[in-house]
């Protein structure tokens, strides 16, 4: 019976077919390849425009409050734009974050990109892959992949109906074995 958040992808068979090893010898193309990054509603030159905008008003309120002579205000001033700033900055570090997840008939790798801009990876084998999909987590469904004793979440930047589509696209193509709970 299909899951509500999940449709029609939860009907998929527990076990994912075999691909013949002589389709692995012809290609050194993976059969799925997805990157999962965050979402990003402006570009670089937007968010210099904001910061400049703000900055620039800043500046302005600064002026008028230390003209008039209430400088606990131009204090606060500075106080907000910096916070401003520092978020900026710190959703541009959110921004770096990515998972990369490609699949060959033999192996599995997985890509990530940290909010540092750290590069890390890890190889699977594909036949020994399971991606669950946990219901009932807080923000939303929670993709696995595991095999081995090993297990990594994916997608855990993404919203809760955005990480539902790797599962889907996943589901479609000969690799990790879904299994739902």
């Amino acid at each position: 019976m299909p899951d509500a958040c999940f449709g029609d992808a939860a009907v998929v068979p527990v076990f994912a077919s075999v691909v013949p090893p002589a389709r692995a010898a012809k290609t050194d193309e993976p059969l799925f390849d997805a990157v999962a990054t965050s979402n990003d509603g402006g570009t670089r030159n937007g968010r210099l425009i904001f910061v400049a905008v703000l900055t620039a008003y800043s500046a302005i309120t600064l002026f008028a409050w230390l003209c008039l002579g209430a400088w606990p205000m131009a204090l606060y001033s500075l106080i907000v734009l910096a916070f401003a700033i520092w978020s900026v900055i710190g959703d541009a570090r959110r921004r770096r974050q990515s998972k990369r997840i490609r699949v060959w008939p033999d192996r599995t790798l997985v890509e990530r990109i940290d909010v540092a801009g750290r590069r890390t990876s890890s190889e699977w084998q594909t036949g020994w892959l399971r991606l669950t999909v946990e219901h009932g987590q807080p923000g939303g469904p929670c993709l696995r992949l595991t095999s081995h004793g090993r297990s990594e979440t994916v997608g855990a930047f993404l919203t809760g109906r955005e990480r539902l589509d790797p599962a889907k696209a996943l589901a479609r193509h000969p690799g990790p074995a879904p299994a739902l709970r």
